[in-house]
């Protein structure tokens, strides 16, 4: 059982802008941008179309990052680049890819990237898998915390969080920001042009502004979602998966609640009809497509099937104000707008969401 002290964890979670600030100085020193550009030279030859990320729990749920930001319609600058050049991206969590997957089937065309700040035993084994399959180590990159794994690949990027006391907590942040700027070095484009360094330290900001008086915003929060429920739903769509699938994670090894990460539309075909009084849920959404379809699951949620709560966290003035009009949503805008960004500061107001409920549930040591 994972037992957490209450000022570990506070300390992991004051430190998550540092970790950030220095993660970004990495990538825009000399060094990091020389690293992000030898491997966007290399993804430019004909051959290479694909990016495949394998990771487990956290590092699985930070390269939804990436699978947006290259599969999806959203970004007009993506879709132009895949015009000149087809790319796609596929993600397979550690222990399924070890299982599963042929490696020879997508090795022609990929670069295969795996993603582990300690290292772990999978990700050694899958490297291994890939070399035993005659895949070149000019194929193979790690986003680590661990710097063995530099010889054991092409590209070694790292995340800079250092040692952390609860899983995740550091790791995680710094995961999304690194493997976006590795996307965005794969569709051969400026990883970090001054437009995308300005939105990141704008964010560091803001999650070091919120941390100043987080005990005032969730504790509203809480008071607002109370504590008489055993079931929390983590509802979302796109990037923000990332954060709902972590959510439900730190859900059950934490506050001792079972959680579920599930997509809005997954939850309106089947789930939505168990809405009762009792149901509680986080509604998460970094960009604007389908408000509709968000919308429609906190009315069903709120008013025709139950009268359920709903945390609304998200970034759009739009749907916030639409969530304000409902009494049975508490609602959380923040400013962070890029979508492939807005997962970092989503988790850093769960972090203290989840602080704040340990507390009232007794399952943390103070």
């Amino acid at each position: 059982m994972i037992i957490i002290q209450f000022d570990d964890a506070l300390e992991s979670f004051l430190h998550i802008p540092t970790v950030l600030l220095q993660c970004l100085r990495n990538y825009i020193s000399p060094e990091g941008k020389a690293l992000l550009h030898e491997f966007s030279q290399q993804c430019e030859a004909p051959e290479i179309k694909r990016l495949i990320l394998i990771g487990h729990s956290y590092n699985y749920f930070a390269s939804i990052i990436p699978y947006f930001y290259i599969n999806s319609s959203i970004n007009v600058q993506v879709q132009q680049a895949k015009k000149v050049k087809r790319r796609e991206c596929i993600i397979f969590e550690a222990d399924e890819f070890m299982t599963y997957v042929n490696p020879i089937k997508y090795s022609p065309c990929s670069m295969f990237i795996f993603i582990s700040r300690t290292g772990s035993t999978q990700v050694l084994q899958g490297i291994e898998k890939l070399l035993q399959h005659g895949i070149s180590k000019d194929r193979i990159c790690c986003v680590s915390n661990n710097d063995e794994l530099q010889s054991l690949c092409k590209f070694f990027f790292p995340i800079h969080c250092g040692e952390e006391k609860v899983i995740g907590s550091k790791s995680f942040p710094t995961d999304i920001l690194v493997l976006y700027f590795i996307t965005r070095a794969f569709m051969n484009q400026d990883p970090i042009p001054r437009k995308i360094e300005d939105e990141i330290r704008q964010m560091i900001f803001e999650i070091k502004f919120y941390q100043q008086d987080w005990e005032f915003h969730v504790k509203s929060m809480n008071d607002f979602l109370g504590v008489d429920y055993d079931f929390l739903y983590y509802i979302s769509k796109g990037t923000s998966l990332s954060t709902a699938y972590q959510g439900a994670l730190n859900s059950k090894a934490y506050l001792r609640i079972f959680g579920e990460g599930i997509k809005i539309g997954l939850f309106l075909h089947g789930p939505v009809q168990i809405v009762d009084e009792s149901f509680r849920c986080i509604l998460l959404v970094s960009d604007e497509t389908s408000i509709e379809d968000t919308v429609n699951l906190i009315n069903l949620a709120s008013k025709r099937l139950g009268s359920g709560k709903v945390v609304l966290i998200n970034n759009s003035r739009t749907l916030s104000s639409l969530g304000r009009a409902n009494k049975s949503v508490w609602v959380f805008e923040h400013t962070t707008k890029n979508p492939f960004l807005a997962p970092i500061f989503e988790m850093v107001v769960l972090n203290y969401l989840f602080l704040d409920q340990a507390l009232r549930r007794g399952v943390i040591l103070t």
